[in-house]
């Protein structure tokens, strides 16, 4: 297998890396926020009416369970997403401390 660090310069995995790091915590804190919302409507009062935003506007929940299950879906493919990031985010790493020490002792 070539290793990553010969074919990609390090100024190259460096601006991967720091791209990469910022989708995962992006993702991360969508998925904190989607699970405080599930988690909220999960506590809500049958009789309580609940919003969505749609756009600029705020529409009235009609089915709750499928709002539930939509959120859920959604948080479930993005915490997928954020997992296969960390991996790319650690191969990266990998790949830049090889880059490092091949640029040092070269």
């Amino acid at each position: 297998m070539v290793n990553m660090s010969d074919k990609i310069p390090i100024e190259q995995i460096v601006q991967e890396l720091q791209i990469v790091s910022q989708q995962v915590v992006s993702l991360q804190t969508q998925v904190r926020e989607l699970e405080g919302t599930i988690q909220h409507l999960s506590n809500q009062i049958e009789s309580n009416t609940v919003y969505q935003q749609v756009g600029p506007l705020l529409v009235e929940v009609d089915d709750l369970d499928a709002l539930n299950k939509s959120l859920g879906e959604t948080c479930n493919q993005l915490s997928e997403h954020a997992e296969k990031l960390s991996s790319r985010e650690n191969e990266l790493r990998a790949a830049y401390e090889n880059a490092v020490k091949q640029f040092e002792s070269s």
